[in-house]
């Protein structure tokens, strides 16, 4: 019973390691495509995909710059800030 609980033990921090390390996994290098007049990347090639950059003007069909590993835009958070506007 112990050898079992030990191997079941095992495999529980093998699987976390794992997950550990996914999450972990270096944010993507973007290839800028494209600039703005201010100098900031409006299209960034990841993997051989273009992806439009999300800015104040523009903020659907885009990529967040955080996501696309960029230095700038807004963070995400690491909790849920309260109630949704729909339940205010």
């Amino acid at each position: 019973m112990r050898n079992l609980t030990l191997a079941i033990a095992a495999g529980a921090l093998a699987f976390m390691t794992g997950v550990a390390y996914a999450d972990q996994a270096a944010a993507p290098k973007p290839e800028i495509v494209e600039k703005d007049a201010r100098g900031r990347p409006t299209v960034v090639r990841i993997d051989g995909q273009e992806y439009k950059v999300c800015t104040a003007e523009g903020q659907d069909g885009c990529i967040n710059p955080r996501e696309a590993g960029l230095k700038w835009g807004n963070t995400p958070l690491d909790y849920w800030p309260g109630k949704p506007a729909s339940e205010k």
